[in-house]
């Protein structure tokens, strides 16, 4: 790139000031900086390890991502390391997240493929440059690595190195401090020898450029070590009193929005075309009389940056750094200016009649929630610090007017009546809450998550009755907008969607607060008038209990992400609420009912096993012919097994399982094909088993049954193993990944093809058409690999076994160095 062209220095020496100043990086940046070196960030050599670490995986795909703080030099970072690797790896960036994924995934494919002779073919790396961060940027990213996998397998790539390496690159107001080796964190910090690096720098531009070297913000506020003293400072004398003289001036309105925009969404701009425009609607000016923006905007232009975004775009305009926006805004506020106010201007001025080109930007502001750690913020950092300024009411009528200017866009009546039942004090608030939930409803009824809101405004003005006659009128509405709610996840769930399981955590949630307020205002009127609807949930409260039984057991949110803690102890708690008798302990009461379900026994393996001795006499005569009670039998021995405690052999286990098999091998539960695959899973020193289960019919079965009952629910969630396949013999052969050290579990889900589990025993299959296939008595089993990555050609492998509820799963394959 730029290496056969001529190109004129005065062009270099502009890019270079643009960028100093607080311009986004260019890619004649890294060009011209084998002159002028850009400096290095410590992070750099991280993300050069990683990279070429990820280029010697004998993985299809890889990864390598980078989470910074907006202004700390994120992208710039990113784009530096994609030159560093320009010759070596095929590198693209990828800065819009409306690109289509599929044809993304093509490029791709196609660029890896850009010679048809094997020995030219080179790795990709994708820099994922999304400057959004929002759930629809994941779910792009998401949808691109199952296009990748499509298309490389449909063109039958065989390689020995990664077709591609996704280089993920996303800004984080607040960054999470996650355990993966994978991710590199840059915040607005720097290290001892980064502050030498940028102080040499510094005499280099000072040299080079003199005076103006001191408008080079962008890069003084980082050398500086990003003080907010050092933004405060460019805020001069002469711009304050502008400010506050010429309040009303075009000029001054488009700094304030500049400011409130880069200040809640650090790195956006705004289209110099519509600022220019807003220009002529206010300044009223035609013809020659009528002055360039650059020119009206002469007072602040020390803090404003304009560039073109790509060849084919307009110029942006934005504040030159984030900090810069922070003291901006700082500035008007401190002059009475409420952020409220701005807002509303900015709205009013550029938004309206702009709507499709402000829709992200504004979602940004007012509606998104940044993640802390496990959960959320209530609102978006905008409304908070409005919040927080004690003008609840200020939010109430920002959100009202952006919800008239996006009147199809059901998040601002949803944020509404959030606001109303959350932050607003006045007698009328949960009325007004439910009337903004109902229009959030009305204009998207098919959104399970927006009928959640109407739910928790009837559940928080439930927790606040004590007039137990009309605490019922708001139970039963509760109830119902939990239903429905419920009802349209499971429509949305036929779509292959995430399942939404709000509806039945929210129901329970309301089921316990109907409980503790019949409880506490017992009377005989009461109980008579109600028992009947009392009753009736006590039904749904039962299967809902056995839902996120299985459900948290099966599956979690993703690989790295565990369940939350509080919905099992809100969902054990409304069981407790409605089904303990008499003196039961509340501990009782959960082991009798875990008793009863294969999920349940397995979380008494994580607990105690006394409690399954304790509570035998439950199934401990299952009848022959009876599926349920069979697999419940058989699975307490194995969990039994687990602890050394004594328990049936493995031979009457897989007698019972062979009956029901041979009376009726199809149509039955996943629970059972499960079982029959950890039973029947052959091993050398196995005994001979007359017309044992077919395997291989019995995987195809087992997902058959996985689809009919679980697939839409665990949709997109991550399947838990649940055994692993030992060196033992008999039922000492499994093993529960409860038993397993935390480091091995880690090596076995991470993926780590060289790591060894002394516990677990190696499985010899093949690769073949992207399948893992186990051959046992002329029986081809299916194996689903667990990274489906590391399949990256045809030949002889070795894997760790592992089971979880959609059948068999291979851990860390390893090709044979002596396979074809």
């Amino acid at each position: 790139m730029f290496e056969s062209e001529v190109i004129d220095s005065n062009v270099c020496r502009k890019y270079e000031t643009d960028f100093l100043k607080g311009a986004p990086p260019q890619w004649l940046n890294f060009y011209t900086s084998s002159n002028s070196p850009l400096v290095e960030r410590d992070h750099f050599k991280d993300l050069k390890q990683l990279v070429e670490e990820k280029r010697g995986k004998r993985r299809l795909i890889t990864e390598v991502s980078l989470q910074y703080q907006p202004g700390s030099g994120g992208s710039t970072l990113a784009m530096q390391v994609l030159w560093h690797f320009r010759k070596d790896l095929r590198c693209a960036r990828v800065i819009d997240s409306s690109l289509d994924a599929k044809e993304l995934s093509k490029q791709v494919v196609d660029l890896f493929l850009l010679s048809n002779k094997e020995r030219d073919q080179k790795t990709v790396l994708l820099l994922l440059d999304i400057q959004g961060n929002t759930n629809d940027d994941l779910l792009i990213k998401s949808i691109l690595r199952q296009n990748l996998n499509k298309d490389i397998h449909e063109r039958n790539i065989t390689t020995n190195t990664p077709v591609v390496i996704i280089f993920n690159c996303s800004p984080a107001d607040l960054l999470t401090i996650g355990h993966s080796t994978d991710d590199v964190k840059l915040t607005m910090k720097l290290l001892t020898d980064e502050k030498l690096r940028f102080a040499q720098k510094k005499k280099q531009l000072t040299t080079k450029y003199k005076k103006m070297s001191q408008k080079f913000h962008a890069f003084n506020i980082m050398q500086g070590g990003f003080q907010k003293k050092d933004a405060e400072d460019l805020i001069t004398k002469e711009i304050k009193e502008y400010v506050i003289n010429h309040k009303e001036f075009s000029s001054t309105r488009l700094l304030i929005f500049l400011a409130l925009k880069n200040s809640y969404v650090p790195g956006s701009h705004l289209s110099k075309l519509f600022c220019e425009e807003f220009m002529d609607r206010t300044e009223q000016l035609t013809g020659e009389e009528k002055p360039t923006l650059e020119t009206i905007m002469k007072p602040f232009m020390d803090l404003i940056v304009i560039f073109s975004e790509d060849e084919q775009k307009g110029q942006c305009i934005r504040l030159a750094h984030p900090l810069i926006a922070d003291a901006c805004l700082k500035m008007f506020t401190e002059h009475n200016v409420a952020r409220s106010d701005i807002a509303l201007d900015f709205l009013n001025s550029l938004v309206k009649g702009n709507e499709r080109n402000y829709g992200q930007i504004c979602e940004r502001m007012l509606i998104t929630r940044l993640a802390t750690g496990k959960n959320k913020q209530r609102f978006s950092r905008l409304i908070l610090d409005i919040i927080e300024d004690n003008k609840t009411n200020d939010c109430i009528r920002l959100l009202e007017w952006a919800s008239d200017l996006f009147s199809t866009d059901p998040y601002y009546p949803q944020t509404l009546a959030r606001l109303y039942y959350i932050a607003v004090k006045e007698n009328n608030k949960y009325e007004e809450a439910r009337k903004w939930a109902e229009e959030a409803i009305n204009r998207d009824p098919n959104k399970s998550d927006i009928k959640d809101t109407l739910g928790q405004v009837y559940k928080k003005h439930l927790q606040t009755f004590s007039d137990i006659k009309a605490c019922w009128d708001i139970a039963k509405c509760a109830i119902q907008a939990f239903k429905d709610e419920a009802k349209a996840a499971e429509e949305q769930a036929k779509e292959n969607t995430k399942f939404n399981y709000r509806g039945y955590y929210g129901f329970l949630q309301v089921c316990s607060v109907i409980h503790e307020i019949s409880t506490k205002n017992p009377s005989e009127h009461t109980e008579l008038e109600h028992s009947e609807f009392i009753s009736g949930l006590k039904s749904d409260v039962e299967m809902k209990y056995d839902f996120f039984e299985w459900y948290l057991t099966f599956s979690r949110p993703n690989i790295s992400k565990e369940n939350p803690e509080y919905i099992r102890e809100h969902v054990d708690k409304c069981y407790i609420h409605y089904f303990k008798v008499g003196t039961q302990t509340d501990e009782a009461t959960l082991n009798e009912k875990k008793m009863k379900s294969f999920g349940g026994l397995l979380n008494i393996l994580k607990l105690d096993i006394d409690v399954l001795k304790e509570n035998w006499s439950a199934i401990e005569n299952p009848q022959p012919d009876n599926e349920s009670q069979t697999v419940l039998y058989i699975l307490a021995n194995v969990i039994l097994s687990q602890s050394g405690k004594p328990c049936a052999n493995a031979e009457n286990l897989q007698a019972r399982l062979q009956k029901l098999w041979e009376s009726n091998e199809q149509d039955r539960s996943p629970e059972f094909y499960l079982l029959i695959l950890l039973l029947f899973w052959p091993y050398d020193a196995q005994p001979a088993i007359v017309n044992h289960p077919n395997l291989e019919n019995c995987v195809e079965y087992l997902s058959q049954s996985y689809e009919r009952n679980y697939q839409k629910y665990l949709c997109g969630r991550y399947l838990m193993p649940l055994f692993f396949f030992g060196k033992g013999e008999g039922l000492q052969r499994l093993i529960h990944t409860s038993e397993l050290h935390q480091i091995d579990r880690e090596c076995l889900t991470e993926g780590h093809e060289k790591a060894e589990v002394e516990c677990l025993q190696r499985i010899n299959g093949r690769v073949e058409n992207n399948k893992v296939l186990v051959v046992r008595d002329g029986q081809e089993i299916q194996v689903t690999a667990h990274n489906w990555v590391s399949m990256y050609k045809p030949g002889q492998v070795s894997f760790y076994l592992g089971f979880n509820i959609r059948g068999p799963v291979a851990y860390n394959i390893r090709y044979e160095e002596n396979g074809k």
